[in-house]
């Protein structure tokens, strides 16, 4: 461990309950996606504490009115090198199964719980406090750190976007999304699609005379939920695609037969395809459902949100960052992070689309959501640790 790494470790374990305090104030602020007065609270909650160390904080437009980016800066303000770490603040909606109040915040067995505490209030907590560790300890002594944390990234990496767009630039970036302190070098890509099922109405008394397009449309979620679209190859990035038929709409009237259904799916696929190869392979299979069934009718096209903000995959990336993480995180855990493809998406893919090499690392599990949902508070800790480190010796490279 270098002594920069010492000074880092000294000063997490001295000032550990403020930070377990800090993360457990954000937890319980309930900024669920969409809800933008609280989504404006947990930003300024967030600044605010990075403010109060003198770390240099502003709040620009994040395509959200009302919910503004929070971006903070850290260093030499005059340098032209800046490295990245890059958060969102947004949460799911919690489920309704939960046994205490999802918004509650209790740390029970070394685990704080609470929703979105692992997607991502974590990793954005860890990286505002490993802002403050370096104002404190006048890190980096050369080179700026900038942290981002968004508001709407449920939207497609909106704020992010927004602020790459405004003229946010570095040349490199750790974005702090949960991973189980893997490195993520690799990421799934996104294609949420909206099939849209023909029938044709009737009575129910007269059944003959209709077509069911909610039993057609089961004929769809077959489809894409059986093997031979999910798994028609296995690489390096894991199984090829992952199918979840989210929400289906149908119907008018209970003794009517249903002339529309609509499903949305969500289709997780590889970095070794793209979302256009995905669509023509769904294509295909409504053209192999309507050849063996004359009275099927189905289109599919992309959400609207996917073609605004396309959510593409990331390959695997070779660039001195993911080293630069790998070292830190060995010296204060004192093994090898693993080397993973992130199966959900965070905003990686699109920094390194604008050319900032990124990877992501991050307190909390890559499942991001789950009944009564935590994050350790030992894996928090240690990416406050390995998020200062990684920053305050970037810029020790030529």
């Amino acid at each position: 461990m270098s002594s920069v790494e010492e000074k880092i470790a000294e000063y997490v374990d001295a000032n550990r309950d403020a930070f377990i305090g800090f993360l457990q104030r954000v937890v319980q602020v309930p900024s669920v996606w969409g809800d933008v007065p609280e989504l404006e609270r947990v930003g300024r909650v967030i600044g605010g504490a990075m403010a109060d160390a003198g770390v240099r904080v502003e709040y620009p437009d994040s395509g959200t009115s009302g919910a503004p980016n929070v971006l903070a800066r850290v260093g030499s303000s005059a340098s032209n090198r800046t490295l990245l770490l890059c958060g969102h603040m947004d949460v799911y909606p919690p489920s309704k199964a939960w046994s205490f109040g999802p918004f509650e915040a209790p740390i029970r067995d070394g685990k704080l719980y609470g929703a979105g505490s692992s997607d991502m209030k974590g990793g954005t907590c860890a990286m505002a406090m490993a802002m403050t560790v370096l104002a404190r300890l006048g890190l980096p002594a050369s080179g700026q750190v900038a942290a981002l944390a968004v508001p709407n990234h449920f939207e497609g990496g909106e704020g992010t976007r927004r602020a790459l767009d405004a003229g946010l630039a570095a040349e490199a970036g750790i974005v702090c999304e949960p991973t189980d302190l893997d490195i993520c070098a690799a990421q799934r890509g996104i294609l949420y699609l909206t099939v849209r099922v023909k029938g044709r109405g009737a009575h129910t008394t007269a059944a003959h005379l209709g077509v069911n397009a909610i039993e057609k449309a089961v004929l769809v979620m077959n489809a894409v939920k059986s093997p031979g679209f999910t798994k028609p190859s296995h690489d390096a990035y894991g199984d090829e695609k992952i199918v979840n038929v989210a929400m289906v709409q149908g119907g008018l009237r209970r003794c009517l037969i249903p002339e529309e259904c609509t499903l949305t799916v969500d289709i997780r696929f590889a970095p070794s395809t793209t979302m256009q190869a995905v669509l023509a392979e769904v294509d295909r299979l409504l053209r192999g459902i309507a050849a063996g069934d004359p009275d099927f009718r189905a289109t599919a096209e992309p959400e609207e949100t996917c073609i605004r903000n396309p959510r593409s995959p990331m390959a695997w990336v070779e660039h001195p960052i993911r080293d630069a993480v790998a070292s830190a995180h060995k010296s204060f855990n004192g093994k090898n992070a693993a080397l993973a493809c992130h199966p959900a998406w965070p905003d990686t893919p699109v920094m390194c689309e604008r050319g900032i090499p990124s990877i992501t690392y991050g307190p909390g599990s890559k499942y991001c959501y789950w009944d009564e949902e935590f994050v350790s508070i030992e894996e928090y800790l240690q990416a406050i640790r390995v998020y200062a480190a990684t920053a305050a010796r970037w810029f020790e490279r030529a």
